[in-house]
């Protein structure tokens, strides 16, 4: 190779490597800008002390931070709860996964056999032992 060659590409080399050293320098981000508050020491422990107070802060080693939860109905209205909605059928208590909700009919047993032969006489129900013309 020809040494002209060979020191242009170390030339260019070592400008790349600096342009892109530039590149990725980093510069202080967000812009640093001071902050001047409205409140003075005093108002914000205050603050502090009655959020405290609230309940709306917990000093505590654990992440996230659990709040206490205060019910607005007692024991024994959930639990009165919990059994009509198992009478209802919007709860069922199975091993079976997904669970089948049961099937509640709202028309008594003659009704349905009346709407079977319906169907039948109309030819949109074939039962086995009939078969259906094409």
């Amino acid at each position: 190779m020809n040494t002209k060659n060979i020191a242009k590409q170390i030339f260019a080399g070592i400008l790349l490597s600096s342009a892109v050293g530039a590149a990725m320098a980093e510069a202080p981000y967000p812009a640093e800008t001071g902050f001047h508050s409205t409140k003075s020491r005093a108002e914000v422990i205050a603050e502090l002390q009655q959020a405290r107070a609230n309940g709306d802060v917990l000093v505590t080693d654990r992440y996230p931070v659990d709040k206490p939860v205060v019910s607005s109905v007692t024991r024994a209205e959930v639990i009165a709860e919990l059994k009509q909605a198992r009478a209802n059928g919007e709860i069922l208590v199975t091993d079976q996964y997904p669970a089948d909700k049961p099937f509640h009919s709202t028309l008594t047993r003659q009704q349905v056999k009346d709407e079977l032969q319906h169907a039948r006489s109309e030819g949109r129900v074939v039962s086995s032992g009939q078969t259906r013309p094409l």
